[in-house]
């Protein structure tokens, strides 16, 4: 039943609008790509490293391979002599042979001679012409990175479901791994909504506004892994809405910005429910309650907030997770978390998740979470000034200062 005009009878929690939302939402397929266009990408494959890594033995100091045994005993006081017959440089395979008693000079990164099992740092030695002293014992292996430490053939190097970061990147063009498969990007339509609205650039008339959600929206997509395509702005029109709906539906997922309300205009949650299936519309969140979630030509479809801060809440509550797990990954994925103290007391209505935009600063030894605004959905500054959030529970009526708080922070 339409709730224009009539306002929302009750509201769907979080907990089970996110229930909702995951029983629709599928993994996307994969492709392959190149190893310079990994970076941020979620592996669709364990990738099983053919070679070792390191290659070969190698020295993890300047100084002078030695076979162990030779330096057993060896202090400052009573340092070991033993007798230098050559050097290895680095990229050179060592033709020498370390015999009992002898040592060879060798650079990190280098290949151990044959016959050596260990490295003395240059610090621990002295040198007079080809004899040097020792003045530590080191044990079989000490200052060697040994072939395959890292990794060894035919081991698992990474994992599917990983996300590729720089170090992942680094890690596939040591084994030589240069096409990787990877989960497809979603690509997500952006629709905003409002005869009111302009194109950002556009000298807004009197009663217009400009369309900053698209573009806000639009940067979350893509901090999210996801390709976004704005789709520009459709009037507060029944048949125009349904029709592009219908069109954005060959995207992974749709997200409109604005006529999620229970205003007379607000007419993308019925146009959801007429040409597809509209999920849920009211969540008991706030600011985003007004959000809605529903199913176009099989494609998922977020009904958002026009409001500025309530539409990126409602991404944040329900968007994010939904993007993550079409690319496999954990619903949190990449959510940091800190501690912190209330510098003043937050009052909560009862019945509906409080999300609460905070700044923070420290103070002595403890951090504080200063909050910026406890109601309002439209002011993006309130966003802009934020590290991050609160979500007061549904049961929670008020905070009180000095109460330690879990902050979300924004990435």
């Amino acid at each position: 039943m339409s709730v224009r005009m009539r306002g929302f009878s009750q509201y769907t929690r979080l907990s089970e609008a996110l229930k909702i939302i995951f029983s629709k939402i599928k993994p996307l397929d994969s492709e392959s790509v190149s190893l310079e266009k990994g970076l941020g990408r979620v592996l669709a494959e364990d990738v099983v490293s053919e070679v070792n890594v390191p290659p070969f033995d190698r020295s993890a100091v300047d100084g002078y391979a030695v076979r162990a045994s030779d330096t057993f005993g060896a202090s400052v006081q009573r340092p070991v002599e033993l007798r230098v017959v050559g050097s290895v440089e680095i990229g050179f395979q060592p033709k020498l042979r370390l015999k009992k008693g002898e040592a060879a000079k060798i650079m990190t990164g280098a290949v151990m001679p044959l016959g050596s099992d260990a490295a003395v740092m240059v610090e621990n030695t002295k040198l007079d012409g080809n004899r040097l002293k020792v003045f530590v014992s080191v044990t079989p292996g000490k200052n060697v990175s040994a072939m395959g430490e890292d990794v060894r053939a035919g081991e698992i190097a990474l994992k599917k479901g990983q996300l590729l970061r720089p170090q992942e990147i680094g890690m596939l063009a040591a084994i030589g791994k240069l096409r990787i498969e990877v989960v497809r990007k979603p690509v997500v339509g952006i629709l905003a909504t409002g005869s009111e609205l302009v194109e950002p650039g556009e000298k807004p008339p009197p009663a217009k506004l400009v369309n900053a959600n698209a573009h806000s929206l639009s940067a979350c997509v893509q901090s999210c892994g996801g390709l976004p395509k704005i789709l520009g702005i459709a009037p507060d029109d029944f048949e125009v809405i349904k029709r592009t709906l219908r069109k954005a539906a060959v995207y992974d997922m749709v997200i409109v910005s604005g006529g999620s309300s229970v205003g007379e205009k607000d007419l993308v949650p019925d146009a959801i429910a007429e040409i597809g299936e509209l999920l849920f519309h009211g969540v008991a969140t706030r600011p985003g309650s007004p959000s809605g979630f529903g199913i176009v030509g099989g494609k998922p479809v977020f009904a958002l907030s026009g409001f500025p801060a309530a539409a990126l809440v409602g991404f944040e509550l329900l968007v994010r997770p939904a993007l993550l797990a079409m690319q496999r990954l954990p619903p949190d994925f990449g959510r940091c978390r800190v501690r912190a103290k209330l510098a003043r007391k937050i009052s909560s209505a009862l019945g509906r998740l409080e999300v609460v935009r905070v700044c923070l600063r420290r103070e002595q030894r403890a951090i504080l979470a200063e909050p910026i605004a406890i109601t309002g959905s439209s002011a993006f500054s309130s966003m802009t000034r934020a590290d991050g959030f609160i979500m007061v529970p549904e049961n929670v009526e008020r905070l009180e200062a000095g109460q330690e708080v879990e902050v979300v922070l924004y990435s």
